[in-house]
């Protein structure tokens, strides 16, 4: 059985009991990584993705933040946002249960791992996580 993934973007929400995550200022290429991921992969279940990058709707994005099981933040990325002051944001964002989050520079982290702990090395380690996928049984023959 293959689970039904439903992409949500501002300023749509989706509320309903599917495992839910949200990816937040992802780079163009680990949207290339997540789609190859999703295409090599079978789920369980239905997920739903909330996808935020850069709009100016930070209710939204609190909103989501908060409906989502699983969170990721490209950390470097969420700095380059025309926001004023995103280390606000990202301080938030970093302070709140099951978020993960890819950060290159090691002298910010040593800042933001004071928040949270949960660096990782890339978007499909957080995919690998914390989405429920099935595994192919393989036959003894």
């Amino acid at each position: 059985m293959t689970g039904k993934i439903t992409l949500i973007s501002p300023p749509d929400v989706y509320v309903n009991k599917s495992h839910s995550i949200i990816l937040v200022n992802t780079t163009d290429e680990e949207e290339a990584e997540i789609t190859d991921w999703f295409s090599k992969h079978s789920l369980e279940k239905e997920i739903s993705i909330y996808f935020y990058n850069g709009t100016n709707n930070l209710q939204w994005l609190v909103t989501a933040f908060s409906i989502a099981k699983h969170r990721y933040v490209n950390v470097e990325n969420t700095h380059k946002s025309p926001l004023d002051n995103s280390h606000f944001l990202i301080s938030y964002l970093l302070s709140c249960d099951n978020c993960h989050y890819t950060l290159k520079d090691d002298n910010l982290f040593e800042i933001y791992r004071l928040l949270n702990t949960s660096r990782i090395a890339s978007v499909t380690e957080f995919l690998d996580r914390v989405i429920p996928i099935e595994y192919e049984q393989e036959s003894d023959l």
